[in-house]
């Protein structure tokens, strides 16, 4: 599974600048401006895993507010970020802050009442380091442009932001293709003249599922985009995952949690209504410290690969921070009047059976069903540190394969969520293929616990062979809002 990047970048202007400035080095002034202040703390030598969980939680707020104010349409249906990527890039320019805009930006950042936040948000970037999750940061400083030495010091000592020369579109797309892997190509199509400094963070992870999906089972399935649509996508499938799975009857969504090696988790929330209605009810640190243990059950995860390019500018100044747009304070940068220009950003997010130990089997080896957690309809996903349990990355996915046009379903009243049942396909002798293994074709009879039936998938005339009509076992399945068998 990789989770390529996030590429964020802000944009710094200077306020009636008409001509270009001379093309010598950024000059650093030695002017003494005291950044962060934490004179009444102890902010030096090794954080505790309880700040880092608290600085977990700011960020998982702003990544939040964010989601929820960021459109999702059926031209753009999913929503990709590192709320990680935002927080460092918004923390480095609050160095630079000062009055109201430095308190703005701080509430933003839910900070304003966390001593140390600099330095214990800034120590995540080299502890990230020994894992799966790389960090890049880099300052580009307009040759010519006054910039004080405590914003460049204090930016190179919290976030590891390098200060480089601004030279030219070229150079800054080239480092932004090398440190994405070439994932991510002509990040900007040119840079105004009067721009004097680009604040640059990116966000990069690849992992390994600690229990692989067999590329051998991966098979067409369908994806209910609402009542009325759907689209076809590869997926996933095990017929015995190990699966952290919690039904929680207040956000009215199954949340699942899919462990990778290197302690990182990807957490998906599927909820039995709008996903949109997750956001304000959603805490993560919440959420995993009621998730139960790990069970043995089947499971269908899209493969699917998302890209999503955005600026952020409308949906920070929904946030209170449209002041950075028009005469924030900026004095700790420069004595020179700044304003913010751009927050733009670019991500690419793929989920893949890729991983390097596999599953003690990916067959099915009984005539007894195991539970289901199928991803078969719009969702909320988190890749997450399970240490300081800061989400590195979110996203809402609302159609994993966008280029495909949806197909109108017969059943527009069917049970398009598949979270709480079991739907496995039929072939065209109506014979039910057991989940994860289409070579036997084994029938589900006895079912475990609770002795729940299984669902197959809402009827629909259009498509072929993915989806048929109901048997009539099927009118005594499950019901999407009765719980998971435990």
């Amino acid at each position: 599974m990789k989770l390529r990047l996030l590429l964020l970048l802000l944009c710094v202007c200077r306020l009636g600048l008409t001509e270009e400035p001379s093309p010598a080095a950024p000059h650093v002034s030695g002017t003494a401006d005291k950044g962060e202040d934490d004179s009444d703390h102890d902010c030096r030598g090794t954080f505790s895993p309880e700040q880092h969980r608290v600085i977990g939680g700011a960020v998982e707020q702003l990544g939040l507010r964010l989601l929820e104010n960021l459109p999702i349409s059926p031209q753009q249906p999913n929503v990709i970020l590192s709320p990680l990527s935002l927080a460092l890039a918004l923390a480095q320019l609050t160095l630079g802050a000062r009055n109201e805009t430095e308190n703005l930006l701080l509430q933003s950042l839910h900070a304003l009442r966390l001593p140390c936040f600099h330095h214990i948000l800034g120590s995540l970037v080299p502890y990230f380091s020994h894992s799966s999750v790389e960090v890049a940061a880099r300052m580009y400083l307009k040759p010519g442009f006054d910039v004080k030495i405590s914003f460049v010091e204090d930016s190179l000592s919290r976030y590891k932001s390098q200060p480089v020369p601004l030279v030219s579109v070229e150079e800054v797309n080239q480092w932004v293709e090398n440190v994405t892997n070439g994932h991510i190509a002509n990040f900007l199509e040119s840079i105004p003249h009067d721009v004097v400094l680009m604040l640059m963070n990116a966000v990069h992870f690849k992992g390994e599922w600690q229990t692989r999906f067999d590329p051998s089972v991966t098979s067409k399935g369908v994806f209910y985009l609402d009542n009325q649509n759907s689209v076809p996508v590869d997926m996933m499938k095990s017929a015995q995952y190990p699966l952290h799975l919690l039904d929680d009857p207040e956000l009215e969504a199954q949340v699942a949690s899919f462990p990778f090696k290197g302690n990182t988790s990807f957490l998906v929330v599927l909820p039995r209504g709008n996903v949109s209605s997750l956001l304000p009810k959603l805490n993560i640190s919440d959420l995993y410290r009621r998730l139960p243990q790990e069970k043995t059950m089947q499971v269908n995860l899209p493969k699917v690969k998302l890209q999503y390019r955005q600026e952020l500018q409308e949906a920070l100044t929904s946030m209170g921070l449209g002041s950075l747009f028009s005469a924030p304070n900026l004095s700790g940068i420069s004595d020179f009047p700044l304003k913010v220009t751009g927050v733009r950003h670019a991500s690419t997010v793929e989920l893949s059976e890729e991983g390097v130990e596999a599953s003690a089997t990916t067959a099915v080896t009984s005539m007894r069903s195991v539970s289901l957690f199928s991803v078969n309809s719009p969702f909320l996903f988190a890749l997450v540190d399970d240490a300081s349990l800061a989400p590195l990355f979110m996203g809402i996915v609302t159609n994993p394969a966008p280029d495909h046009d949806p197909m109108l379903r017969d059943d527009p009243h069917g049970n398009g969520n598949g979270t709480m049942s079991d739907q496995p396909t039929t072939d065209s002798a109506g014979k039910r293929d057991t989940v994860g293994d289409h070579s036997d074709g084994l029938h589900m009879e006895e079912v475990e616990d609770n002795s729940w039936q299984p669902c197959s998938a809402p009827s629909g005339g259009k498509h072929g062979n993915e989806l048929q009509k109901k048997t009539q076992e099927d009118e005594t399945c499950l019901k999407t809002e009765d719980p998971v068998p435990a």
